[in-house]
């Protein structure tokens, strides 16, 4: 592991239970958008928040493979929860293939925001294993 990536990696968790909040904000106010009516903006919205959330669940795994080496099993939970978040991701694919916006609604509120803003019991734990990596 090189410093470099370690010291991006301390950076990046200095601010990823906001982005994990955010993340979740947006993602109810897609859910609520869709409840609405408002099916075209929320789902630019949804298209417009893939990269974003792929930048978070690609920090999860960097950090996870940072973490190993001094903390095994916290990165296993990492893991772990990224695996659950790729896949309640999955899921929605079908839903929007069938423009079940229900489903899509529900899976963004009920377990996308839920998952996301559980972040906040890990960031402590993530902080402190990439401090002592």
């Amino acid at each position: 592991m090189s410093q470099e990536a370690l010291a991006i990696a301390r950076s990046a968790s200095e601010t990823a239970a906001q982005f994990a909040e955010l993340l979740a904000t947006r993602y109810g106010d897609i859910a609520n958008a869709l409840r609405n009516g408002d099916d075209a903006p929320a789902l630019d919205a949804l298209g417009a928040s893939t990269d974003e959330v792929e930048q978070f669940l690609i920090f999860l795994i960097f950090a996870a493979d940072l973490v190993q080496r001094n903390d095994a099993e916290f990165a296993q939970t990492l893991r772990g929860y990224h695996r659950r978040l790729m896949t309640i991701f999955e899921t929605l694919g079908p839903a929007l293939k069938d423009m079940d916006l229900v489903e899509v609604a529900d899976t963004l509120e009920h377990d996308v925001v839920t998952s996301l803003n559980e972040y906040r019991e890990l960031d402590d734990g993530v902080q402190g294993a990439l401090k002592a990596a």
